[in-house]
Parts: C-alpha cells; sequence; structure tokens
C-alpha cells in the first residue's frame, strides 16, 4: 500500500502595503464612490418632473431638488477629501525618497585627532605680548612717562629684534587727531628700538601740546623676521602718579 506525502499547508506572506499605494487605493475607492454617487444624480434628475409638465406632484419635485443639493454637497465633500488623499500621497513619496536618498549617501569619514608627534598637536605660540602698560604724570606739566614691557612666551632664548611704535589718539580743538611718537618724543625720534632675549622693559617720556586733549594711546610691537608674531595695545587714557 502506497502512502501519500501530505503537504503543510502554505500560508500566504503577508506583505505590508506601501504607504503611497495604500493612499492611492483610498483615493481610487473615493472616485468609485463619486461615480455611484453622480449616477444616481443623474438618474434622479432624469427622472424629477418639470415644474411644466404637470405630470407629478410638486411635492415629489421639491423632494427631489433638496436630494440633489444633498448629492451636490456630497460630491463637494468627496473632492476635498480626494484632493486631501493625493497631497498626503505626493508628501509620502517625498518622504520616502528623501530617506532613500539619505540611506545612499556614504557616512562621514571619522575625524582623526592629531597625533602628539604632529605639528597641530604641539603648536608654539612665537606671538609677542605688551604688558602693564601705564601712563605716569611727571612733575613738568604736559610731559607723560609712558611704561610698559614687552615679551614672547615660548622657550626660545633666541634674541627678538625689531621696532615698538607709539601714537596718542585725542582731539585738538575739537577735531580728532592722532599724535606719532616722532611728535610727541622729545629727541623726535620715530620708534623706539626693540631688542631681548626674554623681555624688555620700555620707558619713554612723551610731550603733549598744550591744546591737545589725549584719549588713548596705541602700542605696536612689530619684530623682525617670520618667526615672532607682532602685538598691538590700546588703552584709555588714564594716568597715575
Amino acid at each position: 500500500m502506497t502512502r501519500k506525502k501530505i503537504k503543510p499547508p502554505v500560508t500566504p506572506r503577508i506583505v505590508p502595503a506601501h504607504p503611497g499605494q495604500q493612499l492611492l487605493r483610498y483615493a481610487l475607492l473615493a472616485c468609485a464612490f463619486i461615480f455611484a454617487v453622480w449616477s444616481g444624480y443623474y438618474y434622479g434628475k432624469s427622472r424629477a418632473p418639470a415644474a411644466e409638465t404637470g405630470n407629478i406632484p410638486l411635492a415629489q419635485s421639491a423632494d427631489s431638488l433638496q436630494r440633489i443639493r444633498e448629492l451636490e454637497q456630497e460630491r463637494d465633500t468627496l473632492k476635498k477629501q480626494v484632493a486631501a488623499l493625493k497631497q498626503k500621497t505626493q508628501q509620502a513619496d517625498r518622504t520616502i525618497r528623501s530617506a532613500r536618498s539619505r540611506a545612499q549617501q556614504p557616512a562621514p569619514a571619522p575625524v582623526q585627532a592629531p597625533r602628539p608627534d604632529t605639528p597641530e598637536a604641539g603648536i608654539v605660540d612665537h606671538t609677542l605680548t605688551l604688558e602693564n602698560v601705564r601712563i605716569e604724570a611727571t612733575a613738568t606739566d604736559h610731559v607723560f612717562r609712558i611704561a610698559f614691557s614687552v615679551r614672547h612666551t615660548d622657550d626660545s632664548r633666541e634674541r627678538v629684534t625689531g621696532t615698538l611704535w607709539i601714537a596718542v589718539n585725542g582731539f585738538s580743538r575739537g577735531v580728532p587727531k592722532r599724535l606719532s611718537f616722532k611728535t610727541l618724543s622729545p629727541d623726535r625720534r620715530l620708534v623706539v628700538k626693540m631688542g631681548f632675549d626674554r623681555k624688555q622693559e620700555v620707558s619713554e617720556e612723551i610731550v603733549l601740546p598744550n591744546d591737545f586733549r589725549p584719549k588713548n594711546i596705541l602700542i605696536e610691537a612689530k619684530p623682525y623676521g617670520d618667526k615672532y608674531t607682532g602685538a598691538a595695545q590700546k588703552i584709555d587714557w588714564i594716568t597715575v602718579q
């Protein structure tokens, strides 16, 4: 006796519907419903009695007109629903395309921190600094002493040379004016010479004109060469004794 093999029933795989396809089905169903409503509308209109025929009572004609108005309202409502479904379908398609586009883009390469032996990890600051800038009054009117220090912050003992440029901003008879160090220094020097290994103390006297009212003082350190970077500082004109 031959035994027949019984095959197990195959369970159909349920694939979730695409969001855009699902909205499109709703739109098709709505269109079908509109077609059915309009078919009933035209059928009722063809059956509606004309006032001049007098074959059907006026009460029935009023009911038909009321039904027509209701169908027209339902038609307008369905049109709005179909338009909303189309908009949702388009929005869902745009969202899906955007998600696919982002998924296809390659991931950005991770940024690696610089190794300790690279120049980025051991940058040495070669910028000069101006410190303790002060304006000192003297026993003579209109004569002041400008004092400050200039230095570099690295560990190098290499000598730094260059110039120190000094100017005073203020007003002369109400007109803004800048006076250079050549105008202010008693010996008419253009600049102050700069030369130091670690730090240089500077103290220079200046003479202001009688009709000049100072507002602030500007100091710039300009080193020679490309290794060091200059510095500039502006401070308000406040004198100390």
